[in-house]
């Protein structure tokens, strides 16, 4: 039996302030007249003007004896009765009294037409909610709306209890009905077979993964895998609310693998698939929330820019230094240069004729193998240039020397970024180690727009494509040569991204770290959706259908105060959309 304190049903407060007293008890000049003309003794007055009173106040009439002392008192002495007044056996019958209370408020008593409102209200909303207070609270709604004296509580209790279990009865039947039986038996083998731990698989079912970070993923996707492969739970949850779906995977999931073994075999599979179905839900919301990551990578990031701000002049000082040594070797008058120039100017057979040597050849088995193929003037140059150091190879060993080409591009990356106070540039050495990572994960996890703009998920499938490329840079356009549009990111972000040196050219690495942190706020703000998620899931699909809205609007709109009543009738709800 539900308790009555957990329902909104009508009853007397153990505490009443005077000033609720005073509120809802005091009759009124009219009140007093109309029950003393309806009356002839002091304690029938009394009786009825607690019966008015008590109707007034909880819509339903107590017995006399369960009317509060306190409230009897208030009312006597307001109307100045005297203090031996007391309702007795002496009183008029309670059935005469609620007749002229009833007729004095204007209350149909039918509580035939009580209950069929009543049942038809509970039986609508037992489809959706399965706690019975909240089931009995619509139908006390609903009675009252229509009118009605309330039945006594015990009537709506019984009620509930019995429609609450034929409707999910028919629920789990659905459930059932839309499985195969391949699937059934998967599920019922949950609760025989054993895992490694010796516990059964039900109990792998019901323990939560582990926490969302970067080492856990992979188990978190085998996971996803496991769950997924026992079936696609959302057919089998076709119509069933989502409210619903919450209350049966709770019942399975407070219970054991003997406990579920009790249960009649309908119901026992609709439990588990419910909670088969918000397992998978919960893995994909786990894996979503690499989001939360990325954010904390760019916090890190934007650390990491204060730091080189402190840093900055020890790095330029070193920077300065090294590429003094490295421009002597480039300079433009030296003879590194110059080969360049005069190397334009070799021939396919001169080429042709060099290939194969190693870089300790000689200077005479160079001039040796060019003489004939090249002018006198140029294969003079060569010999002279070959005598000396080797300007190219040294710059090469120079630098290698500082810590190698790509120390020297992240150096000058980080001093670009403090000049600029962008941290863009500096994300992707923080989140580069977890590339694979998050590539997997995009490629596992559906995404969806739930808007028309698709710009970032565009951009995502872009990088996608071009995941296994290593280079420094990848083409701007799509598959049918349209250029992508990376419009949504920020000035600071497309400044990075796009390569000024190479026309129609994204800088890999800067173009998946910016992709990532878009897809990240995008999901955070519900632009972006996850399907089969919980918390990711596309908000747009959550909202009430336009004919349940316009049903209840007009009443909407006199409740809050934006119109009267009568001046919703026959205005075009199609403005509000």
């Amino acid at each position: 039996m539900t308790s009555i304190e957990r329902t909104a049903y009508p009853r007397f407060k153990r505490l009443i302030t005077a000033h609720e007293l005073y509120l809802f008890f005091s009759p009124t000049r009219d009140e007093l007249e109309w029950a003393a003309g309806a009356t002839d003794s002091d304690e029938h007055l009394l009786a009825l003007l607690l019966m008015l009173k008590s109707y007034q106040r909880m819509g339903c009439f107590p017995a006399l004896e369960d009317v509060p002392e306190q409230v009897v008192e208030f009312v006597r002495r307001t109307v100045e009765l005297p203090a031996r007044c007391r309702c007795t056996g002496r009183t008029e019958p309670p059935s005469t009294n609620r007749g002229l209370v009833r007729k004095r408020v204007g209350v149909a008593y039918d509580q035939a037409e009580a209950r069929r409102v009543a049942k038809q209200a509970i039986r609508k909303e037992a489809a959706a909610k399965n706690r019975p207070a909240d089931l009995i609270n619509i139908a006390l709604e609903k009675v009252v709306e229509a009118g009605l004296e309330l039945p006594g509580f015990s009537t709506f209790d019984k009620m509930a209890s019995k429609i609450r279990t034929e409707v999910n009865a028919s629920i789990c039947a659905g459930v059932h009905n839309r499985m195969s039986p391949l699937q059934r038996s998967e599920l019922l083998r949950l609760l025989e077979e054993r895992d490694a731990d010796g516990t059964t698989l039900f109990n792998r079912l019901k323990k939560p993964a582990k926490g969302p970070s970067w080492s856990h993923f992979k188990n978190l996707t085998r996971r996803m895998e496991w769950l997924d492969g026992l079936g696609d739970s959302a057919v089998w949850m076709d119509g069933v609310a989502e409210g619903k779906i919450t209350d049966f995977a709770g019942e399975a999931d407070a219970g054991d693998a003997p406990a579920l073994r009790d249960y009649r075999p309908i119901k026992r599979l609709a439990l588990i698939a419910c909670l088969v179905h918000k397992a998978r839900m919960r893995v994909r919301d786990d894996l979503a929330m690499f989001c939360k990551r990325v954010a904390t990578k760019i916090k890190k990031a934007k650390v990491e820019l204060e730091e080189i701000r402190l840093a900055e002049r020890e790095i330029t000082e070193v920077l300065i230094g090294n590429y003094r040594v490295v421009l002597k070797y480039i300079d433009a008058d030296g003879p590194a240069q110059a080969a360049l120039v005069k190397a334009a100017e070799m021939t396919a057979e001169t080429r042709k004729a060099i290939e194969g040597l190693d870089e300790e050849a000689s200077a005479d088995e160079v001039v040796r193998r060019l003489n004939g193929k090249v002018t006198p003037a140029l294969l003079a140059f060569l010999k002279a240039l070959l005598v000396q150091a080797g300007g190219l190879a040294t710059v090469a060993k120079t630098v290698e020397g500082f810590g190698g080409f790509a120390r020297q591009y992240e150096q000058i990356e980080k001093v670009s970024a403090h000049h600029g106070s962008l941290w863009e540039p500096l994300l992707y050495g923080q989140i580069g180690r977890d590339r694979a990572v998050m590539f997997d994960l995009a490629e596992k996890l559906q995404f969806t727009a739930t808007s028309e703009d698709g710009r970032v998920l565009d951009a995502l499938a872009h990088a996608q494509r071009h995941q296994s490329a290593r280079g420094e840079c990848i083409t701007a356009f799509d598959e049918e040569g349209r250029e992508v549009d990376i419009s949504f990111a920020t000035q600071n972000w497309r400044k990075v991204v796009l390569d000024k040196t190479r026309t129609g050219q994204f800088v890999r690495k800067h173009f998946e770290a910016m992709v990532f942190t878009y897809l990240a706020e995008e999901l955070r703000c519900g632009d972006v959706a996850v399907l089969g998620s919980e918390e990711y899931a596309d908000w747009s699909q959550q909202l009430l259908e336009w004919e349940a809205v316009q049903e209840k609007l007009a009443d909407y709109l006199v409740e809050v105060g934006l119109c009267e009543a009568g001046e919703t009738d026959g205005f075009d709800a199609r403005f509000f959309r």
